[in-house]
C-alpha cells in the first residue's frame, strides 16, 4: 500500500521538496523543475506544469500527506506542508536511501537504459552540473530506488520470489490468487504473462533477480531466484513496511477509493 501511494509520478517529488518546510505553489513548483533539471538523466525530460501541481497537492491532500495552511498571504496563495504522517513516511526511506548508494552505480545505469539515453546523451543533457550536495544525492538515491519499485508488479514478484526458486508461471499464480482475497485494494488487474516477463527482465537488469536459463533451456522452465541486493532491499523497506502497519486502516481507504475512481474513469472511457 505504501508503494501504491507513492506510484504516481509527481507524490515522491512533492515530498521531498516540502521536507524542509512549507512553500507557496509557485515555489513549489520551481523547487521540483529544478530538482528535475539536476536528474534530467534519470526522469526524462520532463516539466511539473501548474495545473498537474495543483491537482497533484489536491489528490494528496484528500491522502492525508499534504496540508495547506489556512493563513492567507497577500496574493493568496496560501503555502502547503507536509502532514505528521508523511513525514513519518519520508523518515522509513532511510533504508531505501543507505541501499541505494550501495547500488547507485548499477541502479543508474539500468534506469538510463530503460529511458533510453547513453552516457553520452546524459553528459550533453548537463553539462557543467555541479555536484550534488549529500542531501540532494540522498534523495535522488530514494528516487533511483523508486524508479524500480513503481513498476505495478515489481513488489509483488520480489516478495514471491524470496520465499525461494520458482518457475515464472508460479510467480504469476501465487500473486493472481493473492490479489483474488485482496481485490478490494488491489482491484481488477490480473499479472498477465507479457506484464510478468516485461517486469522480470527490468528485474533482473536491476540486478534483483536471477534467471538465467541453461544452453537450450526454455526461458519459462529455468527458475527465478533472488539476488543478495534483491534480498537487501526487502530488508530495506522494512522501515515502510512498519510504518504502513501504523497507518494501516487510513492506508486501506485511501487505496479502495483510488481504485473506485479508476474503475469509473475507466468505465466512463469504455462507454465513450
Amino acid at each position: 500500500m505504501s508503494l501504491e501511494l507513492l506510484r504516481n509520478r509527481w507524490t515522491y517529488a512533492v515530498l521531498v521538496a516540502l521536507r524542509s518546510g512549507s512553500l507557496r505553489p509557485a515555489q513549489l513548483l520551481d523547487l521540483i523543475n529544478e530538482g528535475n533539471a539536476r536528474n534530467v538523466d534519470l526522469v526524462g525530460a520532463r516539466v511539473l506544469h501548474e495545473k498537474t501541481l495543483f491537482t497533484t497537492l489536491h489528490r494528496m491532500e484528500t491522502e492525508g500527506l499534504v496540508i495547506r495552511k489556512t493563513e492567507a498571504l497577500a496574493n493568496g496563495a496560501a503555502p502547503w506542508e507536509l502532514t505528521s504522517m508523511s513525514r513519518g513516511l519520508l523518515d522509513a526511506m532511510d533504508g531505501i536511501a543507505a541501499w541505494a548508494r550501495d547500488h547507485a552505480d548499477h541502479l543508474a545505469s539500468t534506469v538510463r537504459k530503460h529511458r533510453g539515453l547513453s552516457q553520452r546523451e546524459v553528459d550533453t543533457a548537463t553539462p557543467g552540473s555541479p555536484p550534488l550536495s549529500p542531501e540532494q544525492d540522498y534523495w535522488r538515491g530514494v528516487g533511483v530506488a523508486l524508479v524500480i519499485l513503481r513498476l505495478r508488479w515489481s513488489f509483488s514478484i520480489i516478495c514471491q520470489v524470496s520465499r525461494g526458486p520458482q518457475h515464472p508461471t508460479g510467480i504469476a499464480a501465487a500473486i493472481n490468487g493473492g490479489i483474488e482475497r485482496n481485490r478490494d485494494i488491489t482491484g481488477n488487474r490480473a499479472l498477465s504473462e507479457k506484464v510478468l516477463w516485461d517486469t522480470l527482465h527490468r528485474l533482473v537488469a536491476g540486478g534483483l533477480i536471477h534467471h538465467q536459463p541453461r544452453a537450450g533451456q526454455f526461458a519459462s522452465t529455468a527458475q527465478c531466484s533472488l539476488t543478495e541486493p534483491g534480498y537487501a532491499l526487502l530488508a530495506a523497506l522494512s522501515p515502510i513496511g512498519t510504518w504502513a502497519s501504523e497507518h494501516e486502516v487510513h492506508l486501506a481507504a485511501v487505496i479502495r477509493k483510488r481504485r473506485s475512481l479508476d474503475a469509473l474513469s475507466e468505465a466512463s472511457d469504455a462507454r465513450r
